[in-house]
């Protein structure tokens, strides 16, 4: 059996993210999301998810905008703007951040999403800092406060990475070097994880000819996708023409008729983590 998640990440970014989520969930593959708790369109988003179903997780966050609980020593710039990606995984290989505070942050966070409305059912972190040992316990503490059982595994599933560009390659290296300690952890902790995650070496390059390879490639067990579907905004640095395309791969006839024909199972994390 092959089960799958499609989950749509960085829902509450923007409305032309959201909007292209949204789609992606009513009319193709999306089974979920992932609501960032600091992004600026998130109530609107929780409330819409609410309204027609999304299941929904939260996207935590410790690279982009600003921190929910105040400045945090070691992590934001002396005051409540966070570092950006690079930055941050300079401050989390070098373990110099509070941790209290930035549990404390991590926690606001879902506290956020559950004020919106939602009743989470999975965590996930932005640029998958969870990865970094300095934060995947600490990640896991927080998980099992907030009563969350499900979480991420960004674990690069395809054979090979799927011949990104050299960039992305030695992020998805990186991945793949830290991915089995956090595995343990996460586990260790009774935590559920899928087997591991599809769609990374597609980072901006997912589109229907891709999407319907990766699908033809996943084998027996079960998987999570990692999708950024939404329409273009000019005002979002990653709201480019690729959104679309991958919310066309996302809602394309011939994509459900793929995953029917492999009898593939889309599935949510709420549904696998209640069946363990």
């Amino acid at each position: 059996m092959i089960r799958l998640i499609v989950n749509a990440d960085d829902l509450g970014s923007g409305p032309a993210r959201d909007r292209g989520i949204f789609r992606a969930f009513t009319e193709g593959l999306a089974t979920s999301a992932s609501l960032l708790a600091n992004g600026p369109s998130c109530r609107p988003a929780a409330r819409a998810a609410l309204a027609c179903g999304l299941p929904v997780g939260v996207h935590l966050n410790l690279s982009e905008g600003r921190s929910l609980t105040g400045p945090i020593a070691g992590l934001t710039d002396g005051g409540d703007s966070f570092p950006g990606k690079t930055a941050l995984r300079d401050i989390l290989l070098a373990a110099t951040f509070d941790a209290a505070a930035v549990r404390r942050e991590l926690l606001a966070q879902i506290a956020r999403v559950r004020d919106a409305g939602i009743e989470p059912d999975h965590l996930d972190t932005h640029q998958h800092c969870l990865l970094f040992p300095a934060l995947t316990g600490l990640v896991a503490e927080v998980a099992e406060d907030a009563g969350i059982r499900a979480l991420r595994l960004p674990l690069p599933a395809e054979a090979g990475a799927g011949s990104p560009p050299p960039a992305l390659a030695a992020e998805l290296a990186l991945y793949g070097r830290l991915a089995p300690a956090a595995a343990a952890t996460l586990r260790a902790a009774g935590l559920w994880t899928p087997d591991g995650l599809w769609g990374m070496p597609l980072l901006n390059r997912l589109d229907e000819t891709t999407l319907a390879a990766t699908l033809g490639s996943i084998p027996a067990g079960t998987w999570e996708l990692m999708t950024h579907p939404g329409e273009p905004d000019p005002d979002d640095p990653f709201g480019g023409p690729q959104r679309a395309s991958e919310l066309q791969a996302l809602t394309a006839p011939a994509i459900r008729d793929l995953v029917a024909g492999r009898g593939i199972e889309l599935t949510t994390f709420g549904a696998c983590a209640c069946a363990c």
